[in-house]
């Protein structure tokens, strides 16, 4: 896509589970892209910061996120957003996986949001409670 080859800094995730597998792309792409990742700070909140090899430590939920030392990235940095999912549509509505951390984050974040999933998370519909903040598109068949 254009606006990812356009973007400097991109946020995307650390991969579990039966999530798109993201550590091939960003250890990629970290070469010439400031990749920013999650990192969570509180029970209800999280903040981005850049991706390094060497300074990545399991977060919450044992998920894989860098260290507090990393540099931070504010959401008005970002200029391209990969998003997770347990569930999208093609109209862009998602659901997370129930702890709202995305749709907190995702009104600050002002670029192109692409959710990635694969075939088997795509449903025809899915209506979106009053939180939910959908993405700008999906891509999915990976």
């Amino acid at each position: 896509m254009q606006e990812f080859r356009n973007a400097s800094t991109v946020l995307a995730y650390w991969s579990v589970g039966d999530e798109v597998p993201t550590h091939s792309f960003i250890a990629r792409w970290s070469g010439s892209k400031r990749i920013a990742l999650p990192r969570v700070i509180s029970p209800t909140e999280m903040e981005f910061r850049i991706y390094d090899p060497t300074r990545m430590v399991r977060g919450a939920f044992g998920i894989y996120e860098p260290t507090k030392d990393c540099p931070l990235v504010n959401a008005e940095e970002i200029e391209f957003a990969i998003i997770p999912g347990e569930k999208f549509d093609a109209a862009g509505n998602r659901k997370g996986h129930g702890n709202g951390y995305y749709d907190r984050a995702l009104p600050h974040i002002h670029c192109i949001k692409v959710g990635v999933a694969p075939a088997s998370k795509l449903v025809n519909h899915l209506k979106p409670a009053p939180w939910d903040c959908p993405v700008d598109m999906v891509v999915s068949g990976l």
